[in-house]
């Protein structure tokens, strides 16, 4: 048993508020917290028996003392006890969980010598954007659900995003409507597209769903309500907003209907049931009676947004549209609010107008990691919760606005919480352990005794090396210095060009830090990883392992341009010579990748498989639908959505990106000889199109072969990797010490 004494200073915590022992407050003697100690088991179950939890419901923030030799956490309620529980790891018992590996088996009980008062936190913090629980969940099983709730309990967030289900909600209501088995299967999305689905994007893609695919998806949502509830979190369920299937028919409706059109000019969307029209508020009754018989529970807060991304307002009056659907979700559940996404040019001015600010709340999307977005913006006394979104589409990068977290306001303009909105997660452990302090601090946050904290947890020791490299991170790929969507991509990744600078369509594809601070950064880490042993540890491994992917990505952002310097000259040699150098860093890359389970798509695939049971079919649409999402995201490939999702595994490097370069760099070899292969020049440009309120066009290199590759891709068998193998040591000796 250690002693916890001299390390709780202000520079070492400086969150932390040290206090006498209070007995004024009236304290359950028992230990009444049933589901926090059940969170305590599955965490830590060599701490089971030593934390105990008692209930005080005056207690304004909990407290952390010690009690007969045990740890005694004390809380207004559950939610607060699992909080001060997930503080007490990551502070005090220096015991660190993440989604890319943890630190727990050596944890043990650590004893404060004085009563700890754990900062209060604000008063609703959510969890997820739409997308991220395709990009990031469509692969999750209920045992990984419910370590996720309960790291999300720990972190500090009460309210969560909630859509595994709503395929049994859809057929109920679609059903009660008069609609067909056969309208009803075309209208269902796979998990992997269901956030597009839910928002009014599209239906139906990677359908039809089987029946085996639903049940799973309405079991683990149920499973996932029933535990936010035992946790003291609120489920957010989804609202209606007047989405009907696009086949619908004003006349069997009975109400007037406006189609949507076209989402980034692929998909149709559904239609919407003017929201004024009489027939709405029956029609939404039934949608909430068939929302409360799958659930098994009256929500209190809903999502759903009107005329998401672009949508065909249709003349409908926004004012009374907003009012018509709050009043159907109050008289379903009355006293609720609605949850609505400040994202592009929503929610306007008009429709806001129509809400009721008691039963509101704003979810204000911000993508600009490096200064913040304008918190001024007038949500017209609607409160508001600020929302992290540092990631677009689950790509691989180091990236996140660390000095932004660091130093924003405490109330962080107004803002009556924080919000986990990254489309997708599974990245970035540094910069989401951020985000986790953010909620958990007041104040500006001390950087260096934040990693002195998170390297003894992360690493179990706090090594100079470390804490150097990742300060190096912070100043430089942490630090973004403009507003950009998400991660600066790998060209490996990107459609073929000898031009390339990005992968996806609305990426910014400049470099705005120092490569030389990334590379020192992995050697750093290489030393001390080699100094302590740190191989066997998931969590050295992993940032090992995505340290090394950094640095090949950013040696091809200085490959390319040999690339094209060689063809311009018309050089066949140097161009053979500098296009097998490309060449070798996506196969370096596929390698080092393959060091660590979290770089694996045989982990992903073979998870959504889990989640179809031991059907062949439903486990092949499964897997399909992810596989194309990771690349060409549409059936077709060369669309702005093409590499969207683009992920750096390493199944992909060596049998997608990598065959695609081979093709592209063959087509050129044969063009400096003389023997250009017809469709395998020139550029065509990609359809203009207008997303979250910034126009864009795309445009890429025609390559009959490319398009091959890329169609084929969701359908192929290609070699899967289930098991990390290699040794990341020596891979990373390999690249940093040639």
């Amino acid at each position: 048993m250690n002693s916890y004494s001299t390390l709780l200073s202000a520079s070492i915590i400086p969150a932390i508020i040290l206090a006498a022992p209070c007995s004024a407050a009236p304290v359950n003697t028992k230990n009444s917290v049933p589901a926090a100690t059940a969170v305590v088991r599955r965490i830590t179950p060599q701490l089971a028996d030593d934390i105990v939890f008692m209930l005080d419901t005056k207690a304004k923030a909990p407290t952390i003392e010690e009690k007969d030799g045990k740890v005694r956490i004390t809380a207004a309620n559950i939610r607060e006890s699992v909080r001060a529980y997930g503080y007490y790891l990551r502070n005090i018992a220096h015991i660190h969980l993440s989604q890319n590996g943890d630190n727990a088996t050596g944890g043990k009980l650590i004893l404060p010598e004085q009563r700890i008062n754990v900062p209060a936190t604000h008063s609703f913090n959510y969890a997820y954007n739409y997308c991220t629980l395709s990009y990031t969940a469509a692969h999750w099983d209920r045992k990984r659900w419910e370590r996720e709730l309960d790291l999300l309990a720990m972190s500090g967030y009460n309210g969560v995003l909630v859509t595994a289900g709503l395929e049994s909600v859809w057929k109920g209501f679609l059903t009660d409507l008069g609609y067909t088995g056969k309208q009803i299967e075309a209208f269902i999305a796979n998990p992997a597209y269901s956030a597009w689905w839910h928002m009014g994007n599209l239906e139906g893609e990677g359908g039809p769903v089987h029946r085996d695919i639903i049940a799973e998806e309405t079991k683990l949502g149920q499973f996932i309500v029933k535990r936010l509830r035992e946790l003291d979190m609120e489920p957010v369920l989804q609202g209606y907003v007047g989405f009907l299937p696009a086949c619908s028919e004003a006349s069997k409706i009975g109400g007037k209907l406006i189609p949507q059109g076209k989402w980034c000019h692929q998909y149709v969307r559904p239609a919407v049931l003017q929201p004024t029209d009489p027939i709405f508020g029956k029609t939404a009754a039934l949608w909430y009676k068939n929302l409360r018989k799958v659930y098994g529970y009256q929500a209190k807060y809903f999502g759903g947004d009107l005329f998401h991304e672009g949508g065909n307002q249709g003349g409908t009056p926004l004012k009374e549209a907003a009012q018509a659907v709050q009043a159907a979700m109050q008289q379903a559940s009355p006293g609720s609010k609605w949850l609505i996404q400040a994202w592009g040019h929503n929610p306007s001015p008009q429709l806001l107008s129509g809400t009721d600010p008691q039963h509101t709340i704003i979810l204000a999307l911000d993508k600009n990691m490096s200064a913040g977005h304008d918190i001024s913006r007038n949500y017209r006394g609607r409160p508001h919760v600020w929302c992290e979104l540092a990631n677009f589409g689950g790509n691989h990068g180091l990236y996140g606005g660390i000095p932004l977290l660091e130093n924003m306001e405490d109330n962080i303009g107004g803002a009556i919480g924080i919000g986990l909105l990254s489309e997708g997660l599974e990245v970035n452990p540094l910069y989401y352990a951020m985000v986790t302090e953010r909620i958990n601090t007041s104040g500006p946050i001390d950087r260096k005794a934040f990693l002195t904290r998170y390297t003894k947890g992360r690493y179990g020791t706090d090594d100079a090396d470390i804490i150097r490299a990742l300060e190096l991170l912070i100043d430089s790929v942490y630090s973004p210095v403009r507003l950009q969507e998400g991660c600066q991509e790998n060209i490996m990744c990107a459609r073929p060009s000898l031009t390339a600078r990005k992968a996806s369509t609305w990426s910014k594809p400049n470099n705005y830090y120092d490569f030389a601070q990334v590379r020192e950064a992995a050697e750093l880490m290489l030393s001390a990883g080699k100094k302590h042993g740190l191989e066997s540890l998931p969590t050295w491994c992993y940032d090992m392992a995505d340290l090394c992917r950094q640095v090949l990505a950013d040696k091809a952002r200085e490959q390319l341009p040999k690339c094209k310097a060689a063809f311009d000259a018309g050089d066949k040699e140097a161009f053979a010579r500098e296009s097998k150098a490309y060449l070798q860093l996506i196969e370096q890359t596929a390698e080092v990748l393959a060091s660590s389970e979290y770089f694996l798509l045989g982990r992903y695939l073979k998870e959504a498989e889990s989640k179809a049971g031991n059907n062949k079919i439903a486990q092949a649409q499964m897997s399909r639908a992810l596989k194309q999402l990771f690349t060409t995201w549409v059936p077709k490939s060369g669309t702005t959505l093409n590499d969207y999702a683009h992920r750096q595994l390493s199944e992909l490097m060596q049998h997608y990106y990598l065959p695609r370069w081979q093709a592209y760099f063959n087509a050129r070899t044969q063009e400096l000889s003389g023997r250009a292969i017809a469709g395998e020049s020139g550029r065509s440009a990609v359809e203009s199109n207008s997303n979250n309120g910034e126009n864009v066009s795309a445009s890429h290199e025609l390559s009959a072969a490319v398009d091959a590759i890329e169609t084929s891709f969701a359908d192929s068998d290609i070699p899967l990797l289930f098991k990390p193998k290699g040794s990341i040591i020596q891979l990373a000796e390999k690249l940093l010490f040639p």
